[in-house]
């Protein structure tokens, strides 16, 4: 059973419930209290530190602020996320194991947002974090959706709610750079994580999708791309190129299709990119917009 975990004054507690949030069945019982809003000073903050995770939720600072207007909207530092957090490190160690410092993340995915005010050291009072939502009996609701039915969004305010990203005038130069040396015309992205099964029927989901898009890719992959399925692709692989995550992500939203197994960093290029995903699991962690195979 999850843990709804409540955070008060930047100390953390949990509760063992059934399932997180709270049930929408035709009539709302909990929403996030009016006081709260009024004071228009806001903190976005997931209790969860992958990439992807984050990514999920990056569209809130905006909506919030187009919502709610003159209101200041905040992050956790990374040091406030490892003091909350650094105990259940290891408890979560398969989803944070491919990140070197997993409390880095915000940062990643909020850089150059124009609608963060900043990133908080200590949070006094009751934080609103993503086990706040709302939830239904239709599965495919956006974790966003869900998290902004809670802070009083109606359906029409939150329908701009997919991931999004923020690139400075040198990560666009750099990205640039980098795209025109190795490709000449349209390209793709191939992403094969740790979390891959190399079962039989997603390989071929994922192949036959290649073989429909016979372009060059860059792409990452956990094993050498030779010993898997998809080693016919004429590829440049991202880790010999030493390429930093933002530059990745810069590069990878320029690309005419993503592809590969259900993961956050390619969740968050729907908005740029067409991305076809072979799914481990969609609970909280559908996206609307992903093809999914």
């Amino acid at each position: 059973m999850p843990a709804f975990m409540r955070i008060i004054d930047s100390e953390l507690t949990g509760l063992t419930v059934p399932k997180l949030g709270f049930s929408d069945d035709g009539y709302i019982k909990s929403r996030i209290p009016i006081q709260y809003l009024i004071n228009r000073e806001f903190v976005v903050f997931r209790c969860c530190c992958g990439m992807g995770d984050w990514g999920l939720i990056s569209a809130m600072p905006r909506l919030l602020k187009q919502k709610y207007p003159n209101s200041k909207v905040y992050l956790p530092s990374s040091g406030l996320l490892e003091k909350l957090f650094k105990g259940l490190k290891a408890t979560f160690l398969d989803n944070w194991a491919c990140w070197k410092n997993p409390f880095e993340n915000v940062k990643y995915i909020f850089k150059n947002n124009p609608y963060i005010d900043g990133y908080k050291d200590y949070i006094s009072g009751i934080i609103y974090h993503d086990h706040y939502r709302i939830y239904n009996k239709n599965p495919e609701i956006p974790l966003i959706e869900q998290i902004l039915k809670y802070w009083r969004f109606e359906e029409y305010e939150y329908k701009d709610s997919q991931p999004e990203l923020y690139f400075s005038s040198e990560e666009i130069e750099e990205g640039n750079k980098i795209i025109n040396e190795y490709m000449k015309d349209d390209y793709g992205c191939l992403l094969i994580s740790n979390k891959y099964d190399f079962e039989e029927s997603s390989n071929q989901k994922l192949i036959k999708v290649l073989k429909q898009n016979p372009i060059k890719y860059f792409y990452y992959s956990s094993k050498p791309i030779e010993e898997t399925p998809f080693n016919f692709i004429d590829g440049i692989d991202f880790r010999e190129l030493n390429i930093p995550i933002r530059i990745q992500f810069y590069i990878k939203s320029k690309a005419k299709l993503n592809i590969g197994n259900q993961c956050g960093v390619n969740d968050i290029m729907v908005r740029y990119s067409k991305v076809y995903t072979v799914p481990r699991s969609l609970y909280s962690n559908y996206v609307r917009g992903m093809i999914y195979l």
